[in-house]
């Protein structure tokens, strides 16, 4: 059976995602990669090798999905999250699944304890709220489906390395909160194995490690021989970043790994940077 990925968003991860699959013909006979900007579209396709197409979320016209398709939307909430759900919800009547690249960003608080999918949804960003907006509309779908709560994504050419390498990146307030992480190679790993499995409901996305901002921050900086990141009182910085960085969860990965199967190539922040960054300078 012909089967096709039909990718909404194909921004940092939904590359990352097409490149996987176009690298791994067992896994898709087909790949469609979108973009809201036509050209874009058909650009980003030619240079990967499959099909690029225009879709707006908010546009539901363009919201063209192949019967049998499963559908990953990797696009980030607009202006109305439900509505924009609930359009690709039925644009997606006829696929087999939909997985929903969401964020830990659903949830209230940890004070520092580990946090699993029955935690209290209760965002305190704008975009965590958008989040579960997105979700809660998503759990009306008549097709199976899955949403991935991702932590904080890093890889090449995404994270802490190049702010703190520019001497821009700054730790808010004394860097003991714990924040989430997951590299983009597993977060793939990840909606790959929720777009073959028959699991439905939310999974937690992140890696084994989740460590204190000041931590990581300074153990980069130390790879880079550079001294560690100046902290800054939480209301010296935009809202929304100090809410994703002082939220202080440790974010659980157990089914993940237990029923989704995923075995994390980054198992810790150190692994990414280990192999993002030459060795440390002698000492």
């Amino acid at each position: 059976m012909t089967r096709t990925w039909w990718i909404l968003g194909a921004g940092y991860t939904g590359t990352q995602l097409a490149r996987t699959l176009v690298a791994r013909p067992e896994l898709a006979v087909d790949v469609v990669v979108t973009r809201r900007d036509r050209e874009v579209a058909r650009a980003l396709g030619a240079a990967l090798g499959v099909r690029g197409e225009r879709a707006d979320l908010a546009d539901p016209a363009s919201l063209a999905v192949p019967a049998g398709a499963i559908v990953v939307c990797a696009a980030p909430p607009g202006r109305d999250p439900a509505g924009e759900i609930r359009a690709l919800v039925a644009a997606a009547r006829e696929a087999a699944r939909i997985v929903y690249v969401s964020s830990t960003g659903v949830y209230g608080p940890g004070h520092g304890a580990w946090v699993d999918e029955s935690w209290r949804i209760a965002p305190i960003t704008e975009s965590g709220r958008a989040r579960a907006a997105a979700e809660a509309a998503l759990a009306e779908a008549a097709v199976p489906w899955v949403a991935l709560r991702a932590a904080g994504i890093y890889g090449p050419g995404r994270g802490l390395v190049d702010r703190i390498r520019a001497g821009t990146y700054r730790v808010i307030g004394d860097g003991t909160s714990h924040v989430g992480r997951i590299h983009v190679v597993d977060l793939v790993a990840a909606i790959v194995a929720a777009g073959l499995s028959e699991i439905t409901g939310a999974i937690n996305v992140a890696d084994d490690d989740p460590a204190p901002i000041g931590e990581v921050a300074d153990a980069v900086a130390t790879r880079l021989g550079l001294p560690p990141p100046p902290r800054v009182p939480a209301d010296a910085v935009p809202a929304e970043v100090a809410g994703m960085l002082t939220a202080d969860r440790r974010i659980a990965n157990r089914r993940l790994r237990d029923e989704l199967g995923v075995v994390l190539r980054y198992p810790s922040w150190r692994d990414g940077l280990a192999a993002e960054l030459p060795a440390p300078p002698p000492a």
